[in-house]
Formats: C-alpha cells, structure tokens, sequence
C-alpha cells in the first residue's frame, strides 16, 4: 500500500501543472494515469474509478490549501 501511495503522489506531481485544477483535459489526463496505476496494483475498474475521483478531489483541495498558505 505504501508503494502504491508514493507512486499515485508521484504521477501527480510529475503532471500537475500550475493551473491544473482548473483545466479539465489536465484533470482528465491525471484521473487516467491514476485509474492505470491502481489497476496495476490489482484493482478492479470500477473500483479503481471511484477511487481515481478521490484521489483528485483530494489532490484539488490540497493544492487550494497550499495555493493560500503562500
């Protein structure tokens, strides 16, 4: 699991532009690479779908979070 964690972090910090929360198609393309990445860790497709919509909710709120704390 924390394989997992660290590398879903890395997918999105390697392809989260400035403005990513904001673009659609940027959105689209990390909830993509991240649905791959937990299908790889043996996930089954629906689940990794709902768990891809987490994972960029949570990374949008953080990134609001730090975007105030500069």
């Amino acid at each position: 699991m924390k394989e997992l964690i660290h590398t879903i972090v890395d997918v999105i910090r390697k392809n989260a532009t400035l403005d990513w929360s904001k673009r659609d198609d940027v959105k689209a393309k990390l909830r993509l690479t991240v649905r791959k990445v937990l299908m790889c860790y043996g996930y089954p497709p629906d689940l990794a779908r709902m768990e891809a919509d987490r994972v960029i909710n949570q990374s949008e709120s953080l990134a609001e979070l730090f975007a105030e704390e500069r």
